[in-house]
């Protein structure tokens, strides 16, 4: 354990921390965690950092056995599991796998007062402490520092095809309507619009992205079901990672979501933006005035929406009313489980509203 030089690469909104400490083992958490609550001082939690201001060894070793964890958080390079676990990370992979938390059996985790607690199990059939286990998804390390992962894992495809046409926008949503609404078993669906699609080297100001996974002859008849529908090009699988890395490349970014399977409450035009439309889910890319973010911030939270700033300077989260926007729990739960998990407020002080 060492205290790393680049506390500016740690900052959050600006501020840098005044140390940054390297852990390695379980141990090594406990220690420096019960130290801070001791000393009444504040923790960030950090992995790979993709997501703070809120090397895929994984990968490389489950795919010799051609197994999967079937979680798509954007820019694997760096993204860590707990991290994207304790951040509830999206992705191209919800619309199929649902939940990062769906796909963790199992965790070991340091709560606020360096207390070490192991959460569900390490088969499929021990579900002791499991709801506790999926509590961890979400709280962005504002209540236990996850140290330890059980996953659930999934059988690498025998064959994946990624399909994408060039459309306006609003024919782009309307499509993405249709082939959501045939039932047809695709793996995941997207629509990138704006200057990301151009990014992605689109002439238009929309790119209907969708994927097909499985046997092949299933992929065969799927391709062409689809092309009956809309017509069609091939593209190379490794776009959804760029896909999933575009709202972590931003500088500003807001997730906005919706009612899955109801239409959007946003028309998406004139937007850069990735929008993930059968899971009711978009990441808006490019800034927009506070007056503009608030009225659209106000029209999602009407319809049991949200819309929250993941990328944003300190004074535009001030100004637009907070990172978080209305609590979707209510105030007096998220203190309780503040004060159960994390007694003396020692892990991320202020990062969530509780």
């Amino acid at each position: 354990m060492g205290l790393a030089v680049a506390a500016a690469s740690h900052a959050i909104d600006g501020l840098e921390p005044r140390d940054v400490v390297s852990v390695h083992s379980e141990s090594e958490v406990v220690e420096v965690i019960r130290g801070a609550n001791e000393r009444s001082e504040a923790i960030v939690v950090a992995g790979g950092r993709t997501r703070l201001g809120i090397g895929d060894p994984l990968a490389d070793a489950l795919a010799l056995r051609k197994q999967r964890w079937p979680v798509e958080a954007g820019m694997h390079d760096r993204a860590t599991v707990g991290g994207t676990l304790a951040s509830a990370a999206g992705g191209p992979s919800r619309l199929r796998y649902f939940h990062p938390r769906d796909w963790v059996i199992g965790a070991r985790v340091v709560l606020g007062d360096g207390t070490a607690v192991r959460s569900g199990g390490k088969v499929v059939k021990n579900v002791t402490g499991y709801d506790l286990t999926r509590l961890w998804s979400g709280t962005f390390g504002t209540l236990a520092a996850i140290v330890e992962l059980t996953l659930k894992l999934t059988a690498v495809p025998e064959r994946t095809v990624t399909l994408a046409i060039e459309l306006d926008i609003a024919t782009a949503l309307a499509k993405a309507a249709e082939i959501h609404a045939g039932g047809l078993p695709i793996d995941a669906l997207a629509i990138v619009a704006g200057d990301a699609a151009q990014s992605l080297g689109a002439r238009g100001d929309a790119l209907l992205l969708v994927r097909i996974a499985g046997p092949v002859a299933a992929v065969r008849r799927l391709g062409r079901a689809l092309r009956e529908i809309v017509t069609c090009r091939d593209v190379g699988n490794e776009v959804w990672e760029r896909v999933a890395a575009l709202p972590l490349d931003s500088k500003w970014t807001a997730r906005v979501a919706w009612s899955p399977g109801a239409r959007p409450p946003l028309e998406f035009a004139g937007y850069s933006a990735v929008v993930y439309p059968a899971n009711g889910a978009a990441y808006l890319l490019r800034t927009i005035d506070r007056p503009t973010f608030r009225r659209v911030r106000d029209s999602l939270e009407a319809l049991d929406g949200y819309a929250v700033l993941e990328r944003a300077g300190r004074d535009y989260k001030r100004e637009a009313g907070g990172a978080w926007g209305k609590s979707r729990v209510p105030l007096p739960i998220a203190r309780a489980l503040k004060e159960r998990f994390d007694p003396r407020g020692v892990l991320a002080p202020g990062r969530m509203p509780a």
